[in-house]
C-alpha cells in the first residue's frame, strides 16, 4: 500500500512538472488606444490564460473582473486623449486620403502611442537592462509602430503580429506577399480599386502605392529606429525587425473579403469580439426599443469618429430625415443634441451588440469599421455605410457588392439620399435575405476560431518561431522580389536589339537598293 501511494505521488509530480513545462509566459502589447483595436483579441487572451499560460498585457482598455496572479494588465489608457484630439470627420470632409493621413498624421500618432508604452513605469521595469523578466512569445499589433517589435529582440522571443482592420500593404510587402495596388483588397487605395480598371487608373494606383511605400520606408523606419534605440540601446535595422514575424493573426472575414493569395503564416479569424449574450440594455433604452411598433434604426460612427463632429448642416439634415421617418432612432451622440426629434434617443455610449440583437431593429447606419460590419452580419442587420477613415471605404464597397447594404459619401450626401437609402433598405426585403445568407456563411466554420488562434500561438513557441512558414521573398532585395532586375534587363536588351535590328534592316534596304540601281544602270548601258 505504501509503495502504491508513493508511486501515485510520483506520477502526480511528473504530471504537474509536465503540465508546468507546457505553460508559457506571453507578452501582449496593443498600443492603439481605441476600443475597436482592443476587443478583437480579448477572447484570445482569456483562452490562453485558461490554458494555463501567464499573460502580461499592455492595453488602453483593461478587462474587468480578472483577479489572477497569472494575468497582469498594464493600463496605458492615457494615450486615449491623444487619439481623441484627431477630428476624423473633419479630415474626411477636407478630402484627405488614407495615404496622406498615414504619411503625416498617423506616423506622428503612432510615434506617441509607442512612446507611451516605452515611458510607462511598469514597462520600464520589464525591459530594463538589469531586468530578469523572461517571455516565450510576443504578440503585438502590426501597424505603423515597428519600434515596439524591438521587444521581440529584447526578450529574444518569436513575434506574432495582430491586425483588427485587415492587411496593410506595407505588412504584405515586408512579409514577402504580393503588392497589388489595383486589387480590391488593397484598401489603402480607397474607392480606386476593382476588376478590369482602365490602364490609366492602374498606372495611377501603381505609382501612388509604391510612392506611399517608399515614403513609409523613408520616414517610418529611421524615426522608429531612433525611438526604440533611445530606450533599448543598439538594435538590428528596423526593416529586419518588421520581417521577424512568425505568424500573423488577421481579422478577415473570408465572405466579406475579396479573394487573393495568402501567405502560409497568415492565420485569419473573424467576429471573435462578439458576445452570444450581450449585456442587458438600460431600462429606459429597453423600453424605448420595445415600444418601437414599426421598428427602429441604430446610428453610430464608431469609437474614433464622432457624430458630434458633424457640421451643423449635416446634423440638421439627419435630424430632418429622422423626424419624418415612422421609425424610432437610437443615435450614438457624444454631446447634447440640440433640437432633437421626438423619435430619436441619444447617448454617449451604447452596448452596440445588445442593440443589434434586439428583434425590432430594421437598419444600422455605420461608419463601416470592420468590427461593426462583423456585428451587423452576425445579427443579420442591413447597413448603410458612411465611411470616415481607414479601411471603411473598402468595407463600404464590399457591402455594396454583396448587396447587404449601400454606401453614402459624407462629403456629398443629401437629405434625399439619406431618406431614399433608409426606405430602400427597410422596405426591400432582399437586403435582409442576403444578409442572412452571408450570416450563415460566416458562422459555418470547421473549428472554434479563438481556440485555433490559441493553438497557433502555442505552435509558434513549440516550433521555435515556425521559420518554415515564412516566405523567403521577405529577405530578398526589392528589385529581386519584384523581378525588376529582370524587367530592366529585358527592357534594356529590347531597347538595344530593336535599334540595332532597325539599323541593320535599313542598311540592308539601302544596300539592296544600291545594288538594284547598279544592276538597272548596267542593263541600260548594255542596251
Amino acid at each position: 500500500m505504501k509503495h502504491t501511494v508513493t508511486g501515485l505521488f510520483f506520477v502526480l509530480c511528473v504530471l504537474c512538472v509536465a503540465k508546468q513545462s507546457e505553460c508559457y509566459r506571453i507578452l501582449g502589447i496593443i498600443p492603439v488606444p481605441s476600443y475597436s483595436h482592443q476587443t478583437p483579441y480579448r477572447r484570445l487572451w482569456l483562452e490562453l490564460h485558461e490554458r494555463g499560460h501567464e499573460i502580461v498585457l499592455v492595453t488602453s482598455h483593461p478587462m474587468q473582473g480578472i483577479n489572477s496572479p497569472n494575468f497582469t494588465q498594464i493600463d496605458v489608457s492615457e494615450g486615449i486623449g491623444v487619439l481623441r484630439k484627431v477630428n476624423f470627420v473633419q479630415e474626411r470632409l477636407n478630402g484627405k486620403t488614407w495615404c496622406n493621413f498615414a504619411e503625416k498624421d498617423l506616423l506622428e500618432l503612432c510615434d506617441r502611442f509607442a512612446r507611451t508604452v516605452f515611458e510607462f513605469p511598469q514597462m520600464k521595469k520589464l525591459y530594463a537592462p538589469d531586468s530578469n523578466e523572461r517571455f516565450d512569445v510576443f504578440l503585438t499589433e502590426f501597424l505603423y509602430t515597428p519600434s515596439l517589435y524591438a521587444f521581440a529582440h529584447r526578450f529574444n522571443v518569436p513575434m506574432i503580429a495582430l491586425s483588427s482592420l485587415g492587411m496593410f500593404t506595407l505588412n504584405e510587402h515586408v512579409l514577402g506577399g504580393l503588392v497589388l495596388p489595383s486589387h480590391e483588397y488593397t484598401w489603402e487605395m480607397e474607392a480606386n480599386t476593382g476588376p478590369n480598371l482602365w490602364f490609366t487608373k492602374r498606372l495611377w494606383n501603381f505609382v501612388a502605392m509604391w510612392r506611399h511605400l517608399y515614403l513609409l520606408h523613408r520616414d517610418i523606419f529611421p524615426a522608429q529606429q531612433k525611438l526604440a534605440e533611445s530606450y533599448l540601446g543598439p538594435l538590428p535595422p528596423m526593416s529586419d525587425l518588421m520581417r521577424n514575424v512568425s505568424a500573423f493573426f488577421l481579422d478577415q472575414p473570408d465572405v466579406l473579403t475579396a479573394a487573393r493569395p495568402k501567405l502560409a503564416n497568415v492565420i485569419t479569424f473573424t467576429s471573435t469580439h462578439i458576445e452570444e449574450n450581450p449585456d442587458p440594455l438600460p431600462k429606459d433604452l429597453q423600453e424605448f426599443l420595445d415600444g418601437a411598433d414599426t421598428g427602429f434604426i441604430y446610428f453610430s460612427l464608431g469609437s474614433n469618429a464622432r457624430s458630434a463632429d458633424l457640421s451643423m448642416e449635416l446634423l440638421r439634415m439627419f435630424c430632418d430625415v429622422f423626424a419624418k421617418l415612422p421609425y424610432r432612432v437610437v443615435w450614438k451622440f457624444e454631446t447634447d443634441l440640440v433640437e432633437k426629434p421626438s423619435n430619436v434617443y441619444t447617448g454617449k455610449w451604447f452596448s452596440q451588440q445588445a442593440i443589434l440583437a434586439h428583434p425590432k431593429i430594421k437598419l444600422f447606419i455605420t461608419q463601416g469599421g470592420l468590427q461593426s460590419i462583423e456585428e451587423a452580419i452576425h445579427f443579420g442587420v442591413p447597413v448603410i455605410v458612411i465611411p470616415v477613415l481607414g479601411d471603411q471605404d473598402y468595407q463600404a464597397a464590399r457591402v455594396n457588392a454583396l448587396g447587404i447594404g449601400t454606401r453614402l459619401e459624407l462629403r456629398t450626401i443629401t437629405k434625399d439620399e439619406i431618406e431614399n437609402a433608409v426606405q430602400e433598405l427597410i422596405t426591400n426585403t432582399q437586403y435582409k435575405e442576403r444578409m442572412i445568407r452571408i450570416q450563415n456563411l460566416t458562422r459555418d466554420t470547421p473549428y472554434d476560431l479563438v481556440k485555433n488562434l490559441a493553438w497557433w500561438t502555442e505552435y509558434v513557441v513549440r516550433s521555435d518561431g515556425a521559420p518554415h512558414l515564412r516566405s523567403s521573398l521577405a529577405m530578398q532585395p526589392w528589385y529581386q522580389y519584384c523581378d525588376m532586375d529582370i524587367v530592366v534587363f529585358l527592357t534594356s536588351i529590347t531597347c538595344l536589339i530593336i535599334p540595332c535590328a532597325l539599323n541593320l534592316i535599313s542598311k540592308l534596304i539601302v544596300h539592296s537598293y544600291k545594288i538594284w540601281q547598279l544592276s538597272a544602270y548596267q542593263k541600260r548601258k548594255v542596251c
